[in-house]
């Protein structure tokens, strides 16, 4: 069995706001849910190198990578098995551009996620980094 890696980003701003955006409605996993940036590694890529590309090129935006906050797998729609690590972000600049991946975004309070429409892990995920800022 092939293991692929994901890599998420919990960004949060200088208000203490977390980013997340909506997946597009003809995206093969999860379409319409709400989600923290993030993406595949390349090979050869660190997974820090490759969170500052997916989230430069999902939302235009440049981010200091801190510590690995989870660790966590899933199973993609179609079937395709990834590990996954969410890392602690903090935005540095730019101005969100989102890419055909997503059609909305919002900057929110961590204990806000919870009435957004998600997966049950990433809401247990947001709990939990809610808890642990607090």
């Amino acid at each position: 069995m092939k293991y692929l890696v994901a890599v998420k980003a919990i960004i949060k701003n200088t208000e203490g706001k977390i980013l997340v955006l909506k997946r597009s409605e003809i995206d093969d996993h999860k379409p319409n849910v709400w989600e923290t940036v993030g993406g595949g590694m390349d090979q050869a890529e660190t997974p820090q190198t490759a969170l500052v590309r997916e989230v430069f090129e999902e939302t235009g935006l440049t981010v200091s990578v801190g510590r690995p906050f989870n660790v966590f797998t899933f199973t993609k729609d179609n079937g395709e098995f990834k590990i996954g690590i969410t890392f602690e972000c903090t935005y540095e600049s730019g101005e969100v551009v989102l890419s055909h991946e997503h059609t909305e975004y919002r900057w929110i309070r961590p204990e806000e996620f919870v009435s957004l429409e998600s997966v049950p892990s990433l809401h247990e995920e947001i709990s939990a980094y809610a808890k642990f800022i607090s």
